[in-house]
This record gives C-alpha cells, sequence and structure tokens, in this order.
C-alpha cells in the first residue's frame, strides 16, 4: 500500500483561496488538522460564510485559518505571505499552493486587448506568480531545513489548443511543463513539487460570469464540484503512488483521476474536460477580427 504524507499538525498558503478549487482545497487542509493562510484579492460569499462558523482563536493543538488579502501578482506580497504565515501560524509552510488564477473573457485577455501595462495581467496571475511562489517556497523550505509539498493547479486545458483562450491555455502548459521539470528536486532536497489539471469546474470562474457561463449546456456537460478536484489536490500532494512531477488530471465525477504523460498521451478523458457551446465563443472572436478588419 502507498505512504501517506501526514499533514496533520502542519500548515500551508494557499492562493486564489477566497473561492472556488482553492477554498475548496483550504478547507480540506483544515479538516485534516492543517493549519492554512489564505490569500486572494477578496472573499467569495461562501469563503466568508465558511470562515464564519470557525472559532475566533484556535485553541492549543487546534489547525488555525488566516486570511492574508493580497494581489499575486505582485512579488513583494508573494514574498510578504511567507512572513505572514511567519507571525499568524508560526515558522514555515509545508504546502505551498499557488493556485490562484484568472480565466479569459471573464477578466483581461487576448482578444480583449485591455492589459495596458506592458504585460499580459493573465500571464501574471498564471504563470508568472505560481513559478515565483515555488522559487521563494523552496529558499525557505530549505533554509529551515525542512520538506515540504508545493502543488500547482494546471488545467486540461493544457492538453488542448484553441484560438478562443489562448492566454490561459498557454499559461496552463506552462504550469504543466514546470511542475515536470520540478521533478528531480525531490531527489536533492526532500521537497515534493505536483500539480493537478482540473477539467470544468462549477467555481465562479464560471458561476460568477455569465459570459463565460453560457458556453455550458445544463444537461450535456458535466462540471465538477470544487469539493471534488480538491479530493484529488489533497491525493496528490499526500498519496506518495503519485512521484514528484505528476500532473494528476481531475475530471471525472467518480474520481478516476489519472496521471498525464509527457508524451504519447491520449489527452483529456473525463466527463468535465468539454464544454458544448464553446461555438459561441468562437462566434465571439470572429467578431473581434472582422471589426479589426481594414477596407477591401
Amino acid at each position: 500500500m502507498a505512504q501517506k504524507l501526514e499533514i496533520k499538525g502542519k500548515g500551508a498558503i494557499v492562493t486564489g483561496a477566497g473561492s472556488g478549487i482553492n477554498l475548496a482545497f483550504a478547507k480540506a487542509l483544515y479538516a485534516a488538522g492543517c493549519s492554512v493562510l489564505m490569500m486572494d484579492v477578496a472573499l467569495h460569499p461562501t469563503a466568508k460564510d465558511w470562515l464564519a462558523t470557525l472559532p475566533a482563536h484556535a485553541a492549543a493543538g487546534q489547525p488555525k485559518v488566516h486570511f492574508f488579502e493580497a494581489d499575486v501578482a505582485n512579488w513583494d506580497r508573494i514574498e510578504e505571505s511567507f512572513d505572514v504565515y511567519d507571525r499568524e501560524i508560526g515558522g514555515v509552510p509545508y504546502i505551498v499552493c499557488p493556485g490562484a488564477g484568472i480565466y479569459e473573457p471573464s477578466h483581461n485577455g487576448f482578444w480583449s486587448n485591455t492589459d495596458t501595462d506592458g504585460h499580459y495581467r493573465l500571464l501574471d496571475i498564471n504563470l508568472l506568480s505560481p513559478i515565483k511562489f515555488t522559487r521563494l517556497a523552496i529558499t525557505k523550505m530549505l533554509a529551515a531545513g525542512r520538506p515540504g509539498i508545493v502543488l500547482h493547479v494546471s488545467s486540461t486545458g493544457a492538453q488542448k489548443a484553441s484560438i478562443i483562450t489562448p492566454l490561459y491555455q498557454l499559461a496552463k502548459s506552462g504550469i504543466s511543463s514546470f511542475v515536470r521539470c520540478m521533478a528531480e528536486l525531490h531527489g536533492y532536497s526532500g521537497i515534493r513539487v505536483v500539480g493537478v489539471a482540473p477539467g470544468i469546474v462549477k467555481s465562479p470562474l464560471f458561476t460568477d460570469h455569465p459570459d463565460v457561463l453560457r458556453y455550458l449546456d445544463p444537461v450535456k456537460d458535466h462540471p465538477l464540484e470544487p469539493d471534488a478536484v480538491a479530493r484529488g489536490m489533497l491525493a496528490v500532494a499526500t498519496d506518495l503512488r503519485y512521484p514528484p512531477g505528476t500532473i494528476l488530471e481531475i475530471a471525472d465525477k467518480d474520481d478516476n483521476w489519472r496521471e498525464v504523460h509527457v508524451l504519447n498521451d491520449p489527452g483529456p478523458t473525463g466527463a468535465a474536460s468539454w464544454s458544448s457551446h464553446k461555438n459561441l465563443a468562437l462566434e465571439d472572436v470572429k467578431k473581434v477580427i472582422d471589426g479589426e478588419k481594414g477596407p477591401k
């Protein structure tokens, strides 16, 4: 039987924990006895409701939860998160999950062309921030002389290509590649880097944005509940049957997860891998292109 790493009595930093799958993961960690520093720009009402059920002050030996309001696109705030963790929870986190992410077109994307600061914010959040978080986590864990886990959130979109969401899929492909690049780190340091590739999830990235929600067919499509993804996140982080560098696809309601391989992979297989009305988004892209065409 594969061994599982014990997380009770330990701690984690989870970004994007104000909603969706990262909130569900924070809840799962807390239920397992792991303290959590939740980092996000804001708390979704569902997160506020959950936090309201927790004791204001954790009893001795009980896990703690603290919310740190911050934008992960700001690297100074990423560094500060480790200081906040040390102050509020203590020491260095055992688990770091830089899972914060945004989607296009619900946020600035390639086709909206509204980023004006010389860089794409989506790439700052979805790709560069997780990489920087990993580097800082390695530094902190090595200095403390402790092993640890870095858990990334990729997507089944990393295995596909779409003109509709090019920045999102580029970022998630980059995350999957980065996780695999870090596989050997464990042998040198005891730091385990792994990732998950969820399919479509009933998270605020979809449910709070009608412009994206319309891509789903309520009968034909099968988006996952955030809790289903959190179970897979906890599994790939702690179950040693999954080696460092693993990308675990989570796209099936029955927890039929599968490892995504670098070569000769069949592609996404779960029911939550596809949306039926993505053609509507393609029409939106065509309108942008037609609107930018010069006179014939």
